[in-house]
C-alpha cells in the first residue's frame, strides 16, 4: 500500500474536504489498490480514514457514527470514473453528516 497514507487529523481530512476527493464508504482494503488503479488520475494518492476517525473530527454519534474500524478510503486526484464506481465526493460526505449533526467541523 506504497500510494496509501492514513489519515488522523482534522487539517488532514480537511485538505481532502478542500480537493473534494472522491470517496468510498466501507471499501474493503483488498480494493484500495484497484480503485487507485481505475479511478486515480495522474499522480493519485489513496487516503485511508477510519470510522472513528471521522466520528471523532465530525462528532458523529448515535446512528449517525461510522464502525470504528470502517474503512473510509478517499482518492485525489481522481478521474470522473469514480462515480460510476461508487465513489462520493468528500464535501458530500462531510456537510450531509454536519447537517444531521447540527455541527460541521469545517465551520469558521
Amino acid at each position: 500500500m506504497s500510494n496509501i497514507k492514513v489519515v488522523e487529523t482534522k487539517e488532514e481530512l480537511k485538505d481532502l474536504y478542500d480537493k473534494w476527493a472522491m470517496t468510498w464508504e466501507g471499501l474493503r482494503e483488498q480494493d484500495f489498490e484497484e480503485a487507485l488503479e481505475y479511478c486515480g488520475g495522474e499522480g493519485a494518492q489513496g487516503y485511508l480514514i477510519k470510522g472513528k476517525v471521522m466520528n471523532d473530527i465530525c462528532h458523529l454519534t448515535d446512528s449517525n457514527a461510522y464502525p470504528d474500524d470502517l474503512n473510509i478510503f478517499a482518492i485525489y486526484p481522481f478521474k470522473g470514473l469514480a462515480m460510476q464506481y461508487g465513489a462520493r465526493w468528500m464535501t458530500d460526505i462531510i456537510d450531509n453528516n454536519a447537517y444531521r449533526e447540527d455541527y460541521h467541523p469545517f465551520a469558521e
